[in-house]
């Protein structure tokens, strides 16, 4: 008896969620509608149990799957985009606009965690100018310094979340290469010199999203630099930096 009241629920529960297409949309969405036209392009549809009549459309790349009336289930070519419990995406590509008069190719990869209120940013640089004597950005406190690569890790804290302003703080390691104008050798005459570089430097700055793909941050970043510096030259400096990201958020 027991076993034919579990079937009869299973029925009545098939019955029921089939009653109506269900749509799964890439931003997370799912809805109840009546598909009224279904091609290789998208789907058109009217919302499920709305007294409106009004007819909406969806391209394939915004859908997931589909599941008919029928129970037949139809897979569409859309990506789920994995969002934060702000409902903003979780993965961050940026590029730094303020690096580029430098010929500085700046970069940086971010991932939000679920609560979005830690990044962890891995950044990517590639200096590509030969002469920098010339440089319109040089290196704050060290204007012979120019970067040819460096990469690290960004640990960003949002203390409010994510949110259309955000305000960011935290600690950034960089390690790299670069090149010293003013570097003396033994010999005492000027000769720009290849040399290894770290940093650890403190974020401050903020981070507008006008919507959910698109954000563009202003961050002022102070700390220390060591350096194999010439000998009888302090190998610790004070160092900065500042950047202005467009960033794609997925």
């Amino acid at each position: 008896m027991k076993t034919l009241i579990t079937i009869i629920s299973i029925l009545l529960f098939s019955t029921y969620g089939f009653s109506q297409d269900l749509v799964y949309f890439t931003n997370g969405n799912l809805l109840k509608v009546k598909v009224l036209n279904q091609s290789s392009e998208g789907i058109t549809f009217t919302l499920y149990d709305s007294s409106s009549e009004e007819v909406f459309s969806a391209d394939k790349n915004e859908l997931i799957r589909m599941i008919r009336e029928n129970g037949q289930i139809i897979t569409f070519a859309g990506r789920k985009t994995v969002t934060n419990n702000d409902g903003f995406p979780r993965n961050i590509m940026s590029f730094n606009v303020l690096h580029a008069p430098q010929a500085r190719l700046t970069m940086a990869y971010q991932f939000i965690n679920n609560k979005g209120n830690i990044g962890f940013e891995i950044p990517v640089s590639v200096g590509l100018m030969d002469d920098f004597s010339f440089d319109p950005i040089s290196e704050l406190f060290d204007h012979s310094f120019y970067s040819l690569f460096f990469t690290g890790i960004t640990i960003n804290w949002y203390p409010l979340g994510q949110r259309k302003v955000s305000y960011l703080l935290g600690p950034s390691f960089r390690i790299g290469i670069a090149k010293d104008q003013y570097y003396y050798d033994y010999y005492d005459y000027n000769e720009p010199k290849e040399q290894y570089y770290s940093k650890l430097l403190i974020n401050n700055g903020l981070m507008l999203s006008p919507n959910e793909h698109f954000n563009i941050s202003f961050i002022v970043s102070m700390g220390i630099m060591h350096h194999n510096a010439a000998p009888g030259e302090y190998k610790f400096r004070t160092t900065a930096d500042a950047a202005i990201n467009l960033a794609f958020r997925f």
